[in-house]
């Protein structure tokens, strides 16, 4: 009988491991995650495959035993007393010590050699600034000197992310890049990334950040290396003041000592880039540049509005009011304390009287 017992249990034991060795080897769990779109997002799926082909093992011994205890030992009928004492077993106790002991040994050693690759610094990356603000993304590449709302990246490149936040703790999150960094105001972090498959993928913030968390999403596109160059030649604002020759032949919003195109379609392709670019469409609902933002007041038709909402201010006024200092004319419905009160400090006035300009288009 002791025989029996001993083989049954080495018999389960190999199915048990077999099936941890197959669920960390080659069960598909895309179900669970995302697909794989970086060279990290490679190492990361192998150490969560080698935690729930572990996780799988020790479930089913736990459960089995369990279920196994609850038949073998229940009460029989016409039991009334107590169970017998039982004083334990000294090897059992050993065994179970010892072993989860080497699982969480395994599991340590193997997280630190996955670590260590991921934050092993890459040769030539390209390197982009992320600055995260309440409620948007903006994406800098130092070398070409553009900004962008969207961020772009070339495939198999490695990319060296530098994240900071203006105003609150944020949390930068790529699903398909499986990695994620906090965006703490006053400090700057970084981390690499090599993405390796053409596509786009979302972004989140993964921090509770203030009402319009929700809604600050974002995109990263991975394109081509040659997409990508025609990309940085055409894309994004640019950061340093366009020489002369620039300035008259491909007029840009908000840049220094220049101002805006005044024509109407001028205006509304900028202003609409504009509105995009700061994440204004996280919060306010404005259909012309996709924005189904709730948390503040709706902006479709402010213009026919603007000049009714407080008495004796025209409508250009009212607005460039309420974009600098917001907290000054609440919108009836809507609390006070949710716009940041930054934008007269950090946006330019150039790039201010673009965005009062296009709204008054609406």
């Amino acid at each position: 009988m002791k025989e029996r017992s001993i083989f049954i249990i080495i018999v389960l034991s190999i199915i048990l491991i077999g099936i941890g060795l197959f669920v960390a080897t080659q069960a598909d769990l895309s179900f669970l995650l995302p697909e794989e779109a970086s060279a990290e997002s490679v190492l990361i799926d192998g150490l969560f495959r080698m935690l729930m082909g572990i996780a799988t093992v020790v479930f089913l011994l736990v459960e089995g035993v369990l279920l196994y205890t609850v038949i073998r030992f229940r009460r029989k009928p016409g039991e009334e007393g107590d169970g017998k004492p039982v004083h334990g077993n000294n090897t059992l106790e050993i065994v179970w010590t010892i072993i989860p002991a080497i699982i969480v040994a395994v599991i340590g050693v193997y997280s630190y050699q996955v670590l260590t690759i991921i934050e092993q610094p890459r040769e030539d990356p390209l390197v982009v600034q992320i600055i995260g603000r309440q409620f948007s993304w903006e994406y800098i590449y130092p070398e070409s000197r553009i900004s962008s709302g969207v961020m772009h990246l070339p495939v198999d490149r490695p990319v060296q992310f530098q994240i900071e936040s203006k105003d609150v703790i944020h949390s930068f999150w790529v699903p398909a890049f499986r990695l994620k960094q906090d965006a703490t105001p006053g400090q700057i972090d970084e981390f690499f990334i090599t993405p390796t498959k053409i596509g786009r993928y979302p972004i989140r913030c993964a921090e509770l950040c203030g009402a319009a968390h929700a809604a600050m999403v974002s995109e990263v596109v991975v394109q081509s290396k040659e997409d990508f160059e025609a990309w940085l030649e055409a894309g994004g604002t640019a950061l340093s003041p366009p020489s002369m020759e620039e300035t008259s032949s491909q007029p840009s919003p908000g840049e220094s000592g220049t101002a805006p195109d005044t024509s109407s379609e001028e205006v509304q392709a900028q202003g609409r880039a504009l509105f995009i670019e700061l994440g204004c469409g996280a919060c306010h609902m404005l259909a012309d540049a996709g924005g189904a933002g709730a948390v503040g007041p709706p902006l479709d038709g402010i213009a026919s509005i603007a000049d009714t909402r407080v008495d004796g201010m025209d409508a250009h006024s009212y607005i460039l009011k309420s974009i600098i200092n917001p907290d000054d004319h609440v919108v009836e419905g809507f609390p006070p304390g949710l716009m940041p009160k930054d934008y007269g400090d950090r946006i330019s006035e150039e790039k201010n009287e673009l965005l009062v300009k296009y709204l008054l288009s609406q």
